[in-house]
């Protein structure tokens, strides 16, 4: 092959400038059929030089005329050097180019050449063609010949292949409708198929007696059932995952359960293993699911933005909060959903009739291999036909050339094999252990979604709903029994988990009210009388529920007229409230018509912890008794004491045991008494103290100018500071107090004898006093006042005597 040689000009063309252009044509860019390029440079319009020289116009008399003759010699320097400067970039591109151009002249050449050698090749065969004979025209063949036998078995051949042809297609649509037992006997069907294609028998006509190998002349028979025989790992794969779906209905999971058995093999034993499998692992999801509280909190904010006030530590929302309440009972009906769908199932499938009808799936199975029609009051999904399910295929009028046995087929079960059945006692036994699996795991899930409930209300509707369904699933009574012991003994251990909750609370609650109560004790207003003329607000009409405002004002009102002040309220509230919920939530367990040992059993329970609060109660009690050292500290918890031993609701709701109760009480009792001595003590010797600080001495000129006519005013004002300070501690109608408190003053006041006339007279006012109440424990503080008066008034007329 000669090739043509390029000569390269050594030398370029000098720039030439037409019509204010530089342009440049290198010759080798022409022939390499490249566009050509123009290299330009305007200088019509030429920005300014670096040393400020003005711009040129495009004609050379004009630059001439306007510029200098140095301007101009600048200008074309710069056009000169730009000149250059393309012109190197051209040569190196030329040069990095040639290669490729040489290789891409001989690759032409080349190609033309092999062109030619084919169309010389294309004329010599035509010539052969032209030049042999032409084949004779075929006879028209009678009606009566023999080929009508052939064209008979082209048709035969072409239904076969054509039920191959569609087989994937109708595959494919039947796995995505789900309808795997319809796609298993398609599946079953194109394997034979494809083997009364391929086989060959003696006893039976081959197609290779007819003159065809099917093989051979059709590849395309093999190459689909190879793309057919793919479909049946998906289709047991797909109908494994498909017993996952609960609501799947009885007649659906035996035609899954069929299509396992007959593409796959298994005995029906295994099969129920596979089923019960498949639904643990759904009860499973079910059962994972777990309440977000973290959304319930957003969502419990307050209107514009406002956050909800803070709560106290340890303590439980009394509110009936409708949105976990809703999701764990739909989350609970989704478990028993499960479990009584997969029981009444797998009985329905398997299980014999108390008739000794055989169950289900042995029934489809008998109906398969009898020659039976099917029962119009049966799924014609279930009983199914190759007939049936060949008209569903899209050529089902081409396919009715297939022969009798190929549409009338069956596939092959052993009705006497044990893989066709489940033994009665074997179905029970495996039923019943997933069972009891089943609810083990559901127990656990509902004591853990039972933790998100906060009330015993929202617990027991919960529970009461579940019950309503249990009994609405139609179990067996054993199994809804067992079912039932799961709730009651999940919502006795939650609603004791919630009552000691509540307790535990309370005492802290209980113990921190109290302390800072008696911290604050000297700064508040504490007493009795002062509260009683505090008016509580008025309900207004404009509240959302005025029923409710209204139990509080007369609640108010009530507390005024026991003499409950704000603060001894508040300390015995977190205490009451306690009590008085827990008594709710009983007496809301026992209008449920609960079971009595399920109330017997909470309470059983529950009463320990009662009576651990009660101790704990009075041995918070006495130990603040043994810590407070003022007369305020003490005055506030002897009201607490003796509302805690007398008038308090708290005992006797907590729900304790009676011994328990009347202990509380004595115990009480016993620390109010131990209290109100101290503070008998502590204020009586204040007051004598203040008195006697208060009579100044008087000088012995002036005693006999004075003459007393009545008490002193020291005495009168010691009498009413001890009156407000019994009126601070006392309720109504104690007297005891006021005695006691009355007799160890006297006692403490007459001590110190002064002998004076005054002293005389305070004697006989408290004499008097004393003499008003006429009690006989009274007698003794009366007849020694009297003895101190009589011996006082004979050392007076002894002294006037001696004078």
């Amino acid at each position: 092959m000669s090739r043509q040689s390029s000569a390269i000009p050594t030398s370029t063309s000098a720039p030439t400038i037409a019509n204010g252009h530089v342009s440049l044509l290198h010759p080798l860019e022409k022939q390499s059929s490249l566009a050509s390029r123009t290299v330009s440079m305007s200088v019509s319009k030429a920005s300014p030089t670096p040393d400020g020289a003005p711009s040129t116009d495009a004609e050379p008399d004009e630059l001439f005329v306007k510029h200098t003759v140095s301007e101009v010699k600048l200008m074309q320097q710069r056009l000169r050097t730009d000149a250059d400067a393309k012109q190197e970039e051209l040569r190196l591109m030329v040069g990095e180019r040639y290669r490729d151009l040489l290789q891409a002249s001989t690759s032409i050449i080349a190609i033309a050449t092999s062109a030619q050698r084919v169309k010389q090749a294309l004329d010599e065969t035509k010539e052969t063609i032209l030049l042999q004979e032409e084949p004779p025209m075929p006879q028209q063949p009678s009606l009566k010949s023999g080929n009508d036998a052939h064209l008979h078995t082209l048709q035969l051949l072409s239904a076969h292949i054509k039920l191959l042809l569609d087989a994937p297609e109708h595959l494919w649509r039947l796995i995505e409708r789900k309808k795997y037992f319809q796609a298993a006997w398609l599946f079953l069907l194109a394997r034979v198929v494809h083997r009364a294609l391929v086989r060959e028998d003696e006893q039976d006509v081959t197609w290779s007696s007819q003159g065809i190998d099917v093989l051979d002349e059709f590849p395309l028979v093999q190459r689909q059932w190879d793309t057919v025989a793919q479909f049946r790992s998906q289709i047991i794969h797909k109908a494994t995952l498909s017993l996952r779906e609960y609501e799947s209905s009885a007649e659906d999971t035996c035609a899954t359960l069929l299509t396992l058995h007959l593409l796959d093999s298994r005995p029906l034993t295994e099969s129920l293993s596979v089923f019960l499998a498949q639904r643990s692992k759904t009860l499973h999801s079910s059962l994972a699911w777990k309440y977000d509280s973290d959304s319930a909190d957003v969502l419990t904010t307050k209107p514009n933005g406002h956050a909800p006030g803070p709560t106290q530590p340890n303590t439980i929302s009394l509110d009936f909060r409708r949105r976990p309440v809703k999701e764990i009972k739909q989350a609970t009906h989704t478990a028993l959903d499960v479990i009584s769908r997969t029981v009444k199932a797998a009985r329905t499938v398997f299980q014999e009739n108390d008739s000794c009808q055989p169950s289900l799936i042995r029934r489809v199975l008998e109906h398969i291999q009898s020659d039976s029609p099917v029962p119009q009051v049966h799924s014609t999904d279930l009983y199914l036909t190759t007939q049936s399910l060949l008209t569903t295929l899209p050529s089902s009028t081409h396919l009715l050339l297939l022969p009798p046995d190929l549409r009338s087929y069956k596939p092959y079960v052993d009705l006497v094999s044990s893989s066709s059945s489940v033994h009665p006692s074997q179905f029970a036994q495996k039923l019943d252990e997933w069972f009891q699996a089943s609810i083990s795991n559901f127990q656990k899930a509902v004591s853990r979604w039972f933790a998100d409930l906060h009330s015993v209300k929202e617990l027991w509707s919960v529970r009461a709903s579940a019950l309503r369904w249990t009994l609405a699933s139609k179990l067996e009574t054993n199994e809804i029994s067992e079912m039932t012991k799961i709730f009651d003994e999940s919502c006795r251990q939650r609603v004791v988990e919630i009552w000691r909750l509540r307790l535990a609370g309370s005492i802290d609650s209980f113990g921190q009210r109290l302390d800072s109560t008696l911290m604050e004790a000297k700064r508040k207003e504490t007493s009795p009388v002062g509260f009683l003329f505090h008016a509580p607000p008025v309900p207004s009409s404009s509240q959302s529920r005025l029923d409710t405002s209204f139990e509080k004002y007369t609640s108010s009102l009530h507390r005024q007229l026991v003499g409950r002040t704000a603060l001894l309220d508040d300390v015995l509230a977190a205490l009451e409230s306690c009590a008085r919920t827990i008594r709710q939530d009983l007496a809301h367990v026992m209008a449920g018509n609960e079971s009595p040992e399920l109330v017997e059993q909470l309470e059983k329970t529950y009463r320990p912890d009662a009576d651990a609060l009660c101790a704990n109660v009075i041995e918070k009690l006495e130990k603040t008794a043994n810590e407070v050292s003022n007369t305020e500290g003490l005055v506030f918890l002897s009201r607490v004491s003796d509302e805690l031993s007398t008038t308090s609701p708290f005992i006797s709701e907590i729900g304790c045991q009676p011994c328990v109760v009347q202990d509380f009480r004595k115990t009480a009792a016993a620390l109010h008494k131990r209290v109100v001595d101290r503070w008998r003590a502590y204020t009586v010797s204040s007051i004598v103290r203040e008195h006697r600080i208060a009579r100044r001495p008087i000088h012995p000129a002036l005693r006999a100018s004075l003459k007393p006519s009545g008490p002193s005013p020291e005495l009168v004002q010691s009498l009413l500071a001890l009156s407000i300070s019994i009126q601070e501690l006392q309720r109504g109608g104690q007297q005891r107090l006021v005695k006691a408190t009355l007799e160890d003053f006297i006692t403490e006041l007459t001590s110190d004898d002064e002998g004076s006339l005054q002293s005389l007279y305070d004697m006989a006012f408290l004499q008097k006093l004393v003499t008003l109440h006429g009690e006989v424990q009274d007698e003794l503080l009366e007849k020694r006042l009297r003895e101190k008066v009589s011996l006082r008034l004979f050392r007076l007329v002894k002294t006037a005597h001696v004078r």
